[in-house]
């Protein structure tokens, strides 16, 4: 005898990690689930940035920035455009940048511990400071403070130990690129908090830091002619704070990694763009001028030979190997 039972939509289900619901579901954002979901749902499944995109309706480089979010957060291993399951304890590091100092650990949003509501009343009685900046609050998000929004700012207060006016700075910030909401407020100052910015000098850096990251993405998007679905990606800011702010390179050179990119993949890939640019930086080829000088310095230069008919030379019994091309991208861009 067989039995069969019926589960309807059940019958077909897949895995989700519960790390995505503990730790990350607060921080990712509505196109990074999704991503994130159409591809385990298509696990095994040949898929590219124009395919997810279709599926979902999201701009090419929104995916690629959620695909850079789960795997930052070692959740997926990206190896060359084939993701699998990242590796325990995995850890991304910026391809060739000194690592960095160890830093606080990041706290997860979703589990972090807000004060008892009685405690919250008794803080706003108590220190006029707080209460002065929930009539400050009030006036830059646009609307009443809920109790669960002054349970909040009681959190980065106390908790996390923000200054009053460090969060009023943080806020104002906020407004000013459009993004006044609790959710923001709630990132950003956990945010803060990891990374030790807790006086205004602080928080002066910070801002002045997220702004120039801002403006250079502008100048950026602008120069590419990228348009973004919404604000501007955490990748896109980050990659064109260092192009811009760090690296200094002109519009000129931006445009020609640019161009090499896609002729090279046949698509906008701003990590790709990163590479060839640090490559440059690393040379000290600031200028189209040196970069030309340095392409026809390497074809002038006089290629090893050896008998022909041995391995690896550049003339063998089967005819020319030499391949021009190839050599002048080794040349620039590999070590």
């Amino acid at each position: 005898m067989s039995y069969t039972i019926d589960l309807g939509q059940w019958n077909s289900i897949f895995a989700v990690p519960a790390s995505v619901v503990d730790n990350h579901i607060k921080l990712a954002t509505e196109a990074q689930l999704k991503v994130l979901l159409y591809i385990l749902r298509n696990s095994g499944t040949e898929l590219d940035d124009d395919r997810i995109s279709s599926a979902l309706h999201i701009d090419p480089a929104e995916v690629k920035n959620a695909v850079d979010f789960w795997t930052e957060r070692g959740l997926i291993a990206d190896n060359s455009g084939a993701l699998s399951p990242a590796p325990a304890q995995a850890v991304s590091q910026p391809v060739n940048q000194e690592p960095e100092k160890p830093k606080k650990q990041r706290t997860a949003v979703s589990r972090a511990q807000r004060p008892d509501p009685e405690f919250v009343s008794k803080l706003l009685i108590e220190d006029q400071i707080f209460a002065g900046l929930m009539q400050d609050a009030q006036g830059v998000l646009g609307k009443p403070i809920s109790p669960g929004d002054r349970d909040t700012f009681a959190m980065l207060y106390t908790t996390f130990g923000l200054p009053c006016e460090v969060i009023a700075m943080m806020m104002t910030y906020l407004s000013s690129v459009g993004s006044a909401n609790m959710r923001a407020v709630e990132r950003m100052g956990i945010r803060w908090s990891d990374d030790g910015i807790t006086t205004t000098e602080d928080a002066e850096r910070e801002i002045e830091r997220m702004q120039s990251s801002r403006e250079a993405w502008g100048s950026v998007s602008r120069l590419l002619g990228i348009r973004n679905v919404g604000r501007p990606t955490a990748s896109q800011l980050e990659h064109a704070h260092r192009w811009v702010n760090e690296w200094g390179f002109s519009d000129e050179m931006i445009s020609e990694a640019y161009e090499r990119c896609v002729n090279t993949k046949g698509e906008y890939n701003i990590r790709y763009i990163n590479a060839i640019l640090q490559k440059w930086h690393d040379k000290n080829i600031m200028s189209l001028d040196t970069l030309r000088e340095q392409e026809e310095a390497s074809k002038r230069k006089p290629k090893a030979k050896t008998d022909p008919g041995k391995k690896g030379s550049v003339f063998s019994t089967q005819g020319a190997s030499f391949d021009i091309s190839k050599y002048e991208n080794a040349s620039l861009f590999d070590d």
